[in-house]
């Protein structure tokens, strides 16, 4: 079935007093209408129950396979979070017993093919491309590398201290170092609020690794997506056959939802400033958001575009930037989970205007201010997200991982169908309630990168805590 996306071009919205009259420059120019087929993707399955989604296209000769294992960072139980970065580099670089250390990559580099692992919260991933005449040589190098791994002893060591080195440097940049205490703050008592650390570091020995890495291997809850020039049926060949069933996984698992709730509640009202001599100075609010499939996701969603998601379309940059030139960024982002969402509204500023910022970012998610929000407005962010919906489909890997995601956080089968029409259903109300709710200041945890100076401005509320304490408290 066929359905039309029209790119709709604004020409006689009027917006708030605040707004900017953006798009004048193209306002004579029309678009056709898009005529756009929703893509089918193949499901079938090998005999060793490997899941296979394919979306294959015989055009050009490049096949894209990504295999995804189920167990990942969430399964580390109580051991060191820092088991999970140091195995991804030091497997992804000590190749196998056919092909020991670098050799691996570089038999992958001669065929001009691409090969890369990463371990997540929730899987481990393999990522391969490559012209479909080398298939069976790659799939050959593939199974060298996942059932004969050889993790070398001096690879691991050289990661190692890398690794050792990032986390020496990991707060020389305002930024970073305030995104990853907030979350220690807010994902405190989850693998996701661990924090690395040296000791945890050095105290990972070469067994503890073999260990993690067998029990990767064992999982058997895998899919396998292919794009490009691939064909299914060969691939539930090739792919049977390579689970090793020789480990004890953990399989850890974690209430996220329940534990964002609780620990929002207990630093309510108490917020940090992490002290660091610089001068610019980072601000960041985060609040809990419901699961993905909640109802009031697409009310969030436009909200979010509003106020801070929109970049220079939203009132963060346009108030807190352009109309003040307080910030040299300024905005907010939405993270929804299968079990949980996250939302962090965030400025980086002058040391000097910390406090004026903060109190414009508070100011402009209040519930006053978004029930000033006008319906012009509303639909200009509702016209632009879908507008924006078409890119989720520009090319055939991101369909199969946006397809797979929603699967996993159980969206509705049809979620993508009626996702334009669901979006543009919000109303200025649903707005309000949606900011009252989530967008709320009282309700948020914040956190503050900066002088020490900053602390008698700040208030009573704000605990001074240094780079590597705790910020959890």
């Amino acid at each position: 079935m066929k359905y039309l996306i029209h790119l709709i071009i604004l020409t006689s919205f009027t917006f708030s007093a605040f707004a900017y009259q953006m798009g004048d420059f193209v306002k004579d120019i029309t678009f056709k209408d898009l005529v756009f087929n929703f893509p089918n993707i193949a499901v079938t399955k090998a005999t060793d129950g490997t899941e296979l989604l394919s979306l294959t296209n015989k055009d050009f000769p490049i096949v894209f396979a990504e295999f995804q294992v189920y167990y990942g960072r969430k399964n580390i139980g109580n051991g060191n979070t820092e088991i999970t970065r140091l195995l991804k580099d030091s497997w992804e670089f000590s190749g196998s017993k056919a092909y020991p250390k670098d050799s691996l990559l570089q038999e992958f580099e001669k065929l001009g093919a691409t090969f890369s692992l990463s371990i997540d919260y929730d899987k481990t991933t393999i990522s391969m491309s490559y012209l479909k005449k080398d298939e069976a040589r790659i799939v050959e190098l593939f199974r060298s590398f996942w059932i004969e791994s050889n993790l070398d002893n001096e690879v691991i060591e050289t990661m190692r201290s890398r690794i050792a080195d990032e986390i020496k440097r990991r707060n020389d940049n305002p930024t970073s170092l305030g995104m990853r205490k907030i979350k220690e703050r807010v994902f405190d008592g989850t693998i996701l609020g661990k924090v690395s650390s040296l000791s945890g570091l050095e105290s990972i020995t070469r067994d503890q690794l073999i260990q993690f890495q067998s029990e990767i291997v064992s999982e058997k809850k895998r899919i396998l997506l292919l794009t490009g020039d691939a064909e299914p049926e060969t691939w539930k060949k090739y792919i049977t056959g390579i689970t090793i069933a020789n480990a004890d996984q953990m399989k850890a698992e974690e209430v996220l939802t329940e534990s964002l709730v609780n620990n929002l509640s207990r630093i309510k009202g108490k917020h940090v400033l992490v002290e660091k001599e610089v001068s610019q100075a980072f601000v960041v609010m985060m609040g809990a958001l419901p699961r993905h499939n909640d109802p009031d996701f697409y009310a969030i969603q436009v909200l979010n575009y509003m106020i801070g998601g929109g970049g220079f379309n939203s009132y963060y940059m346009r108030e807190i930037r352009n109309n003040r030139g307080l910030a040299y960024s300024a905005g907010s982002q939405t993270d929804f989970q299968k079990g949980y969402g996250t939302i962090h509204f965030y400025a980086m500023t002058k040391a000097e205007s910390t406090v004026e910022v903060l109190g414009l970012m508070k100011d402009l998610i209040k519930e006053d201010f978004i029930a000033k929000l006008q319906q012009a407005e509303l639909k200009r962010a509702q016209i632009a997200i879908t507008n924006q919906f078409v890119f989720l489909f520009s090319d055939s890997k991101k369909v199969l991982q946006n397809d797979l995601r929603f699967r996993e956080h159980e969206m509705s089968p049809d979620y993508l169908i009626h996702f334009r029409e669901n979006i543009e259903k919000v109303t200025l109300e649903d707005l309000v309630r949606v900011g009252k709710k989530y967008f709320n200041p009282q309700g948020l945890s914040v956190l503050v990168v900066g002088p020490k100076s900053l602390k008698e401005s700040l208030g009573v509320q704000f605990q001074i805590i240094q780079p590597e304490e705790n910020a959890s408290k």
